[in-house]
């Protein structure tokens, strides 16, 4: 009998001893809460106002309103706990609250300082959110209004929250008027080239916007070959989901059609083309361009270009040439001439930009021979050597 106690309290200690050893080794982090709520702190100046930066003012947009302040929360676990600060207009119950900072900017710091810009860009989205929202009343921005301000306690790994009780302070904002601009993507085999899955909308090519703001054009540097083709939508999406539709209407005219019968757009030979798109006026332009140097410190001067040799698989420009002591530019005399009826319309100096930029600088050369590149992105930028 003796030896069959000796046996049981001897399963007892291995097992307690067992039972220790794995809670040692249990993660209880994800099941933590928000324990002990934090308290946000009044700060001492509670009134505010934005003053915006014009031509003839100096605002204070990027001067420190304030510093929120709170105490700490704890979390059952006794786990790191992260802040964020919200804000809406007082008696909305945060229904259109924004983060303050607006990038939501987690902290684990008991403090977070905010500037006159952070404040006005806050009361801008709780503004948006607000007419969004179908709200009757949009923000007056011609008078201060009362916002309420809380803190969020969250645990970092369950992701637990709790709300402070909320503060009140006083901000005259003035608004922001966004202008978003339209967008257009390239899809089809080109994309290939430029690091995404050909035919891929959701990893479509942005197209740069060069319309005046109410208007919908678009170009693009883009290099094909002769086996390749494209369209042109609106969004980065899967094909259930994307608007937009441009192809040719089967003339090869230039003219869309917005469907999903239009035709793909093709190219002649390789090269690198220059894309004008107008969705206003359902138009595309498609230009193989042809790049060279123009100046006096070439065989030209500035009255002929010298022509480059364009490859495509590095997507370059290149030409070796003697050239004077002088100044010279690249070109793309016959790209200017077909979109723009302009032979300087497309044209690169230091500023790096294939498009012209008024006032643009020459190219200071040497005399002596010199091997010398130019590079496009789909943008436009340029990459150059030899100047």
């Amino acid at each position: 009998m003796k030896k069959l106690k000796y046996i049981f309290f001897a399963l007892i200690f291995v097992g307690l001893w067992s039972c220790e050893d794995d809670d040692a080794n249990i993660d209880i982090l994800p099941s933590e809460t928000i324990a002990t709520n934090a308290i946000i702190n009044t700060p001492e100046e509670t009134e505010f106002t934005v003053i915006e930066t014009t031509e003839n003012v100096t605002g204070n947009e990027d001067e420190t309103a304030t510093a929120f302040t709170w105490s700490a929360a704890k979390g059952s676990y006794g786990g790191l706990i992260v802040y964020t600060l919200q804000l809406d207009l007082k008696g909305n119950n945060f229904r259109n609250a924004a983060y303050l900072p607006l990038s939501e900017q987690k902290t684990s710091d008991i403090k977070q300082e905010v500037t006159f810009g952070d404040l006005n860009l806050t009361v801008n989205q709780v503004n948006t959110n607000r007419v969004t929202d179908g709200a009757a009343n949009p923000i007056d921005f011609s008078i201060p209004n009362d916002y309420e301000v809380r803190v969020i306690s969250a645990s970092n790994v369950s992701g637990n929250l709790k709300y402070s009780e909320s503060i009140t302070v006083s901000i005259k904002a003035y608004e922001e008027i966004i202008v978003i601009e339209p967008e257009l993507f390239v899809v089809g085999s080109v994309q290939g080239y430029y690091g995404a899955a050909n035919w891929t909308p959701t990893e479509a090519i942005q197209m740069r916007y060069i319309g005046d703001g109410t208007t919908k054009v678009f170009e693009a540097y883009v290099k094909a070959s002769s086996s390749d083709i494209l369209k042109f939508i609106s969004n980065q999406a899967d094909w259930a989901n994307v608007v937009g539709n441009y192809g040719d209407d089967g003339t090869n005219s230039g003219i869309l059609i917005n469907s999903g019968e239009s035709k793909n757009i093709s190219f002649e030979s390789n090269g690198l083309y220059y894309i004008q798109v107008d969705i206003d006026n359902l138009t595309y332009k498609t230009v193989k361009m042809q790049w060279g140097i123009i100046g006096n410190a070439t065989a030209g001067g500035w009255s002929d270009e010298t022509p480059m040799t364009y490859d495509i698989a590095s997507n370059t420009w290149k030409i070796t040439a003697n050239l004077d002591a002088g100044e010279l530019k690249f070109r793309s005399k016959n790209t200017g001439a077909e979109i723009y009826a302009n032979d300087w319309a497309f044209n690169c100096g230091p500023d790096l930009f294939a498009y012209d930029i008024p006032n643009s600088p020459n190219f200071q050369m040497g005399a002596g021979s010199a091997t010398i590149t130019i590079t496009i992105d789909l943008d436009g930028a340029v990459t150059t050597t030899g100047v």
